[in-house]
Parts: structure tokens; sequence; C-alpha cells
């Protein structure tokens, strides 16, 4: 396997999937390796899905640059955010060969997220840019995704940002994941909704917790000998969400795992509640 198959194989997934399931780059190279080790030619990883809550509001918000400037500058979110919708070719929107933006304002925004992302990373741990160790692989750890979940003629629109943050403390690199979603009027409102989904026949459980108000659900893994993973969700009462997953380790990257998560679940909680993620929304 090389970087142009784990490329191609992202896009055959997001193009064939509708609604699509976020690009996990960790969830694609495991399903790259179960394909190398049976001598497949090819690449066809899949990816999870991460589910977001919403209420139902008529349409998406797209990225005011002015709002990006204040956010940068530490403004925080501007109120006139522009609420016109995206200009579709034939099958994407017009500038993209796929469902993911690599430039424009929907592209801005997942650059933002990114920058967000890095600046919750807590003390004593580093945003670090690192690169795959994995042979063959140049891809940059550090990444930022913009993508179109509905599709043309749908509405709302709905967009989702995602943010992979390698995370390192001395020799050992864990992940943090920040994925902020505009409002989608079905899917459930209780965060605790989100992780509903089987893992080897068991239901995770989910702990609400308060932050300043706001609820917030927060699921740890439930099956051992699985990867050390957390996940945190939250909906504001504009119907935008924020779902952010914290791992001990960046899988298939290669470098040594954290000694624990850098997160306990109610800094976790906090992280996800920030309002800093609504990306203007």
């Amino acid at each position: 396997m090389n970087e142009e198959d784990l490329k191609r194989a992202f896009q055959e997934v997001v193009v064939a999937s509708s609604p699509p399931p976020s690009m996990d780059p960790g969830i694609a190279l495991d399903r790259a390796h179960k394909a190398r080790s049976n001598r497949r030619a090819s690449v066809t990883g899949a990816v999870v899905a991460v589910l977001v809550v919403g209420v139902g509001l008529g349409t998406a918000f797209a990225l005011n640059p002015q709002g990006t400037k204040d956010y940068m500058t530490g403004a925080g979110p501007s109120s006139s955010s522009s609420s016109a919708g995206t200009q579709w070719g034939d099958q994407w929107p017009l500038g993209q060969s796929d469902r993911t933006a690599t430039n424009g304002p929907q592209a801005d925004r997942g650059k933002l997220l990114l920058e967000l992302a890095k600046d919750s990373v807590p003390a004593g741990y580093e945003a670090a840019d690192l690169q795959f160790k994995e042979q063959g692989m140049s891809m940059g750890m550090l990444r930022a995704q913009a993508q179109i979940s509905s599709n043309k003629g749908d509405s709302p629109e709905i967009w989702e940002y995602t943010a992979y943050v390698p995370v390192r403390k001395g020799e050992g690199v864990g992940e943090l994941t920040v994925t902020v979603t505009t409002p989608n009027p079905n899917a459930p409102a209780d965060p605790c909704a989100l992780f509903t989904r089987q893992q080897d026949g068991q239901t995770p459980s989910c702990k609400m917790y308060e932050v300043e108000g706001k609820q917030v659900g927060v699921v740890s893994p439930v099956t051992p000998g699985q990867p050390a993973e957390t996940w945190a969700a939250y909906r504001a009462a504009n119907g935008w969400t924020v779902v952010v997953k914290q791992a001990e380790d960046y899988r298939y990257s290669g470098h040594p795992k954290l000694d624990r998560q850098p997160f306990f679940a109610p800094e976790l909680a906090a992280v996800a509640a920030d309002p800093k993620f609504l990306l203007g929304g």
C-alpha cells in the first residue's frame, strides 16, 4: 500500500456514500492493512460515520470571511454570518470533484477548526506537526477536512468539518479529533444518542455532564483490548453539534502511544461545550 492507494480509497468511499461518513484516516488505514494482508491489489477502506444531533432549522450557515478573521484575532463569531446556500454543479458544489472542499469558504472553516483544536490541547502536551511513519506514507497527521454531508437539492445543506491533531508528550503521541456539523433536523437531539451503535454486542454507556448549563454526553470504551478512546458530544441551542474524540494513540501512525488520555471526562466535556467550535453558527 502507498499514499496513492490510500487517497484513492478515501475518494471511492466518500463518493459512493450518501450521506457520507467522515474520513477518519485511522479507520481507512485499518481496512487498508487488512486488504494488503489478503494480497489484494487495491484498498477499499471503510470509515466510521459520526452521527450528529440537530434541530429543525431551515438553512445551513456559510462561512463569513470577516467571521474567520474575528476568530483568528480572538474576537469571536460574527453575528452577520451568511445563510446563503452553496452553488452546485451537476453533482457536487462548484469547485469540488467530490464531497470534500479543498478551497473556498468551507475549506477555510475546516482550517479554522484545526487552529481552534490545536489551541485546545492541554498544558503539558503539544499539538505536533508529525508525519505517518508507515512505509510509503508521506501524509501529515495534522489535518483538516470540510465536506458536504447532504446531497444536491437537500434542504438544509449539512456541512461537516473535522480536525485531526496529534497530541504529543515526551515520545508518546495520541490523537484529538474535533468534528463540527451544521444543523441536521433528522438527527437525534440527545447527545447520548450519538453512541448507540453496537460494539461486539455491547452498547457503550453514556454519562451526561453539565458544563455551564450545557448538557454534554461522554462515552468511554467498553470493549477490553480495543484502543482506548473517549468521545464527548454537545448540541448547541441553534442545532450545531460538536463531537470530540481523544485517544491514547494515533493509530497506524508508527509513533508510540501516550501513557494515558490527555483529558479526564469532565475536562473533555468542557472542550466539546466550548462555544468557539460553533464556527460562527
